[in-house]
C-alpha cells in the first residue's frame, strides 16, 4: 500500500484536521471524507469544500505542470475539462455510504463522514 506523506504543517499544528483520503484500490474509487467540521460554526460546508477543492486543483496543477513540463493554467483546464465530462457523464456509478468515522458517537455516524 502507497500512502501520501503527512505535510510537515499538519505534523506541527496540534489542531489540524485530515479532510480527506482518495484511495484507487479494486479497480475503483475510494474516499474518506471528514463531513460535519463546520456543524458548529457560522460556514456553508458546500462552500468550504469548494474553496478546498479549488486550492487542491491548484496545488495539482502545479505539480502536474513541474512534473510534466506544461503550463498549469493548461493543466488546470484540462482537470476541469474532465471533471465536466465525468460529472454530466460518470463513467462509473457511484456506490457506497456514509460511515462514521472512529472518533464519533454510535448515533452521529451516519452523518458524519463518507
Amino acid at each position: 500500500m502507497r500512502e501520501q506523506p503527512i505535510p510537515a504543517a499538519a505534523l506541527r499544528d496540534a489542531g489540524a484536521t485530515e479532510m480527506a483520503r482518495i484511495w484507487v484500490a479494486e479497480h475503483g474509487l475510494h474516499c474518506g471524507l471528514c463531513i460535519g467540521i463546520y456543524e458548529e460554526a457560522p460556514i456553508d460546508e458546500a462552500l468550504a469544500w469548494g474553496v478546498m477543492l479549488a486550492d487542491l486543483l491548484r496545488h495539482l496543477g502545479r505539480g502536474l505542470s513541474a512534473y510534466y513540463h506544461r503550463d498549469p493554467t493548461e493543466v488546470v483546464d484540462t482537470v476541469l475539462g474532465a471533471m465536466r465530462d465525468e460529472l454530466a457523464s460518470p463513467t462509473t456509478p457511484m456506490e457506497g455510504d456514509l460511515v462514521g468515522s472512529l472518533d464519533d458517537e454510535p448515533d452521529e455516524a451516519a452523518s458524519r463522514s463518507h
